[in-house]
């Protein structure tokens, strides 16, 4: 029986064929006293600011993604949350939609991506899976809130995709500690590798340094 803490037998990192994913770092979630507050999203950021560093100076996509919740798209999300509907939260123009200010920010630059959805999944309905082929990505580095809702959707769907999923354990979070940890568990054994933000580090740097002429 395949157990939640074995290894899987996905391919060696290759920076080359990644991309970071961001997902829905917006007030909404990561500001102090919103309404879907994840303060673990806040603790996380120096972590974040490092990956980030690190993909901007490798040259690997990075893709951020803000939820829009706004009416007609929001959809049967302004039933479950009226708190959507009759605050406004997370439609464009209001502050929840944006992106946190206290963290790096997207560039404007062709390694970059902004990308806006209206569902958990983060490739429902969106150019997500486009822009990942045209930049000849394979696996999908998965960071970001909430960890069993939209982080967890999107890794997901990467699977059925055929993309390698790898999931940091330290730049996702949730609401609750038992909720992310039933995500880890569960991404571990069906859909990706569950890795940490200095694992991955060590990882792809070694892989960049193997790939840099002698």
């Amino acid at each position: 029986m395949i157990r939640p803490t074995q290894k899987n037998s996905l391919s060696p990192i290759e920076p080359k064929r990644c991309a970071l994913l961001i997902i829905d770092m917006q007030n909404a979630f990561v500001a102090p006293g919103a309404v879907f507050e994840t303060p673990g999203a806040r603790e996380m950021i120096p972590r974040l600011t490092e990956l980030i560093d690190f993909a901007r100076k490798s040259r690997i996509p990075i893709i951020w993604t803000q939820s829009d919740h706004s009416p007609p798209y929001g959809g049967i999300m302004l039933k479950k949350f009226p708190v959507i509907a009759n605050e406004r939260v997370l439609w464009p123009g209001d502050i929840t939609f944006e992106l946190y200010a206290d963290m790096p920010q997207p560039h404007e630059t062709e390694l970059e991506h902004v990308i806006v959805k209206h569902k958990y999944d983060s490739f429902f309905e969106t150019p997500l899976d486009a822009v990942l082929r045209f930049h000849r990505v394979d696996t999908v580095i998965i960071t970001g809130t909430a960890t069993n809702a939209c982080c967890e959707s999107t890794a997901r769907s990467a699977f059925m995709r055929d993309y390698d999923v790898l999931f940091l354990s330290d730049l996702t979070a949730t609401f609750d500690s038992a909720m992310h940890e039933a995500t880890l568990r569960n991404i571990a054994l069906l859909f990706g590798r569950v890795i940490t933000t200095v694992e991955l580090l060590n990882e792809l740097s070694v892989r960049t340094a193997d790939s840099l002429p002698a």
